[in-house]
């Protein structure tokens, strides 16, 4: 059963996540939307109260100027070894300044939650409970790193 970690832990899911062709309507609060679907009724709906998924190809350009009016982006990744969903979340945190829940899913390995977390994700939904157990062990296995990330902008010879 898919298990989501928020802030390193393992927490309810309290949003439902909606495929392209499924949005209901009308769309509830804490609803994840396909991001083309959000744009064409995004008067309609509660302004940070409903979220969007993207694919981990998507351009931050096209997203990050709305991202004051998200809850919640989640970044679908859609193999283990893809990592273009890495540099996506960080950019929406960096370059746009998105403060919100910034969640990764699709083939998440619990290998990938350290660069996970040091891109700035803070949710990431795993296959089982055990995964997400080892995956929340692992953020913690290294505890200094040389180069910079979303959470320790300095690198290591400028914190010293």
């Amino acid at each position: 059963m898919p298990t989501l970690v928020r802030d390193l832990e393992i927490v309810p899911d309290e949003w439902t996540l909606v495929d392209a062709g499924d949005v209901p309507d009308p769309v509830a609060e804490r609803t994840i939307l396909p991001f083309e679907d959000w744009l064409e009724r995004r008067a309609a709906l509660p302004v940070g109260r409903t979220g969007i998924w993207v694919e981990g190809d998507a351009e931050a350009e096209a997203i990050g100027p709305h991202a004051p009016d998200l809850a919640l982006i989640a970044v679908r990744f859609p193999a283990f070894a893809d990592g273009r969903g890495l540099s996506l979340g960080a950019l929406l945190r960096t370059r746009y300044g998105f403060e919100g829940e910034l969640r990764a899913y699709g083939d998440i390995l619990p290998d990938l939650a350290q660069y996970l977390h040091r891109s700035g994700f803070d949710a990431f939904v795993l296959a089982d409970r055990r995964s997400a157990e080892v995956a929340i062990a692992s953020v913690g296995s290294i505890t200094d790193h040389y180069q910079a990330s979303v959470r320790q902008p300095a690198p290591a010879f400028r914190r010293r």
